[in-house]
C-alpha cells in the first residue's frame, strides 16, 4: 500500500480480470474459430450449469474488488469518529445510480426505449451497485464484528432459502422462483426480459452483498498494524479458509455460478482473496511493478473499458476490420479473423490510454 493508501495490487488484479474478459477471451474465441483450440481450454471460457470454470471467476472477482476498494474510498468520507462526512450519502447514492443505469444500458437494453425489452436488473454492474450500497453504508457500523455478522446472516439466509424452497435445477431453484415472481409484477406481459437464461439477481442480492463484504474484509486485513509480510499470509489464510468452506459444502450444495450458490460463492471468494494475497506480496510488499503499467492502466480504467467494449463493440470490431481488410487476400480468412480480434484489443488499449491522458490534463 503506497503513501496515499492505494493498493497497486488491487489495480493489477482488476486489470488482469478486465483483460481476461475483453482481451484474452475474444482472442481465444477468434483462434478457436480460425484454427481450433483444445476443447478443454475452451470449456474454461464458458459458463456451465454446475461446476467451476476459469470464466466463472470473472464476475465474482469484480464484486470482490469493489468490496476491497470500499474501506479505502470511504476513509476520506468519514470523520475520525466514523460518522458520515459531508457528501457521504450523496456520493453513495450517486455511485449506485450510475452503476445501475450503466448496467441497464449494457444488458438491460435501456437504450432501446422499448418497455417490452428493458430489464430492470440483470447485469454485473447492478450486482456491484447492490453490494456497494449495503457495504458502504455498513462502514458506519461501530464495530468490525457487526459487519461480519451482517455478511454471515446474508450468506445463511440465502443458503437457507435455496435449501428450503425448490431444488437446485435451472428453473426450480428458490432464486429463480423469486426472480419470476418479481418480474411478473414489474414487467408488462410478454416482455422479453422474462427469459433470464438461468441467471438470478433479486434474491441473489444477498450473496452479492456477502461477496462485497468478503472483499472489504480482505482490505481490513491489509490495513492492519501488522508487518506487510504477515498481512499477506493472513490474507492467504483467509482465502484458504473460504475456499475450504466452499469445498466442504459441495456434497450438499452444488456449485452453480448462475445462482451464486453458497458453495460456489465461498470458493470464488477464496480464489479472489488468494489472488490478491499473492499480488500484494509481489507488487506492494516486494515492489515488483516492472512491465505492469499497462495492466494497472486497465485496472484504473476498468469501468471505461467495460462500457466501451459492451456498448461500442460493433464499432470497435468494424474499425479493426477496416485495418485488417486486405489481410484475407494475403494470409487467408483464418488469419484475418484472428487479426480483427488482435486489432480490437489494441484499439481498446488506445482508448484507455487516451482516457488516462485526458484525465491527467483535466
Amino acid at each position: 500500500m503506497n503513501g496515499n493508501g492505494r493498493l497497486h495490487s488491487l489495480d493489477v488484479l482488476r486489470g488482469l480480470d478486465m483483460l481476461a474478459l475483453i482481451v484474452v477471451s475474444p482472442l481465444l474465441r477468434a483462434a478457436d474459430a480460425a484454427w481450433g483450440m483444445p476443447e478443454g481450454l475452451m470449456r474454461q471460457f464458458t459458463h456451465e450449469w454446475g461446476g467451476f470454470t476459469f470464466y466463472d471467476i470473472i464476475m465474482p472477482l469484480f464484486i470482490f474488488m469493489c468490496g476491497a476498494a470500499i474501506p479505502l474510498a470511504m476513509r476520506r468520507r468519514l470523520t475520525p469518529e466514523g460518522r458520515p462526512a459531508k457528501g457521504f450519502f450523496a456520493h453513495v447514492a450517486g455511485r449506485v445510480a450510475m452503476l445501475w443505469i450503466f448496467g441497464m444500458v449494457v444488458q438491460g437494453r435501456l437504450l432501446t426505449l422499448d418497455p417490452m425489452k428493458i430489464s430492470p436488473f440483470n447485469n454485473t454492474l447492478q450486482a456491484i451497485a447492490a453490494g456497494y450500497l449495503f457495504v458502504a453504508l455498513a462502514q458506519l457500523l461501530p464495530r468490525m464484528w457487526h459487519r461480519v455478522a451482517v455478511a454471515v446472516l446474508c450468506t445463511a439466509a440465502y443458503g437457507g432459502a435455496m435449501a428450503a424452497v425448490g431444488d437446485y435445477s435451472s428453473d426450480g431453484n428458490a432464486a429463480q422462483l423469486v426472480e419470476q415472481w418479481v418480474l411478473r409484477h414489474v414487467l408488462p406481459a410478454g416482455s422479453e426480459a422474462f427469459s433470464t437464461g438461468g441467471y438470478t439477481w433479486f434474491l441473489t442480492t444477498l450473496m452479492f452483498v456477502a461477496m462485497t463484504f468478503a472483499g472489504s474484509f480482505a482490505t481490513e486485513i491489509l490495513r492492519s498494524e501488522r508487518r506487510e509480510a504477515v498481512r499477506a499470509w493472513l490474507l492467504a489464510a483467509y482465502g484458504a479458509g473460504l475456499l475450504a468452506a466452499g469445498w466442504a459444502l459441495v456434497p450438499w450444495v452444488p456449485m452453480v455460478k448462475h445462482t451464486f450458490n453458497v458453495s460456489f460463492s465461498l470458493q470464488a471468494m477464496g480464489w479472489c482473496a488468494l489472488s490478491l494475497a499473492a499480488l500484494y506480496a509481489l507488487v506492494d510488499v516486494r515492489g515488483f511493478r516492472r512491465g505492469l503499467g499497462p495492466v494497472e492502466l486497465w485496472g484504473r480504467t476498468a469501468l471505461t473499458a467495460y462500457m466501451v467494449w459492451n456498448v461500442f463493440r460493433p464499432s470497435v470490431l468494424a474499425a479493426a476490420g477496416v485495418f485488417s481488410g486486405g489481410l484475407a487476400r494475403v494470409a487467408g480468412d483464418k488469419a484475418a479473423t484472428f487479426a480483427v480480434a488482435v486489432l480490437a484489443a489494441a484499439a481498446m488499449h488506445l482508448v484507455l490510454v487516451a482516457r488516462e491522458r485526458l484525465r491527467r490534463c483535466a
